[in-house]
């Protein structure tokens, strides 16, 4: 039997509170059930404070990398949410 490394481990914790922050994201829009809905509300919120505390321990230890974005990749981000806002008419 293999042994996992405490890296292999929290790398699949991640992909695996991704993947449930997404089913429970597409649960709560297609939930007409107020009860039901606010507690897919809930556990999705407990999931994103769940992943953010492995994204934040693998990023402490070096195990996951990401790069920064750029003033001029925010700029650009929030001109095209502005425009999309715009076509909503939001």
């Amino acid at each position: 039997m293999k042994n996992f490394t405490d890296k292999e481990i929290l790398g699949v914790l991640l992909d695996q509170h991704k993947l449930a922050a997404s089913s429970f994201t597409n649960l709560v829009l297609e939930s007409s059930n107020q009860y039901l809905r606010t507690d897919a509300t809930g556990i999705l919120t407990k999931t994103f404070q769940h992943q953010k505390q492995i994204y934040d321990l693998m990023t402490q230890k070096g195990w996951y990398q990401t790069q920064n974005a750029t003033q001029q990749d925010i700029s650009k981000a929030q001109q095209d949410v502005s425009s999309i806002q715009s076509s909503l008419n939001m």
